[in-house]
């Protein structure tokens, strides 16, 4: 994991690299097709972009940026991103790879695993 900037506008989401001051990514918004979130209390989120390789995030502000996502998707198009909340999704980490995220319940919080499909 690497500590990066998330930037939603009304046309794009960025996300820059504050060590170096640089912009790694730039993402369509209208190319967002919709997130994937877990039902339990964790950190993770899952911006899916069919087009491209998706985006796997951390934060504790979770439930903010889908709030952020969907604030700038509807000033943009009128459309609400649909956002799918499920302990089990897959997600496109590269053009070629396949991972898969799982969320359990467990004594003192989430056990999250990422597995290679």
């Amino acid at each position: 994991m690497k500590s990066r900037i998330l930037l939603i506008t009304d046309f794009a989401v960025y996300i820059v690299d504050p060590e170096v001051d640089s912009l790694k990514r730039r993402i369509a918004l209208a190319a967002v097709d919709k997130i994937c979130i877990s039902k339990l209390n964790d950190n993770f989120l899952a911006v899916i972009i069919p087009t491209e390789y998706d985006l796997l995030v951390a934060s504790a502000r979770k439930i903010e940026i889908v709030i952020a996502f969907n604030e700038a998707t509807r000033k943009a198009s009128d459309y609400e991103l649909e956002v799918v909340s499920s302990n089990r999704f897959e997600y496109n980490a590269a053009s070629d790879l396949v991972k898969e995220i799982e969320f359990e319940e467990v004594e003192g919080g989430v056990k999250t695993r990422i597995l290679r499909k």
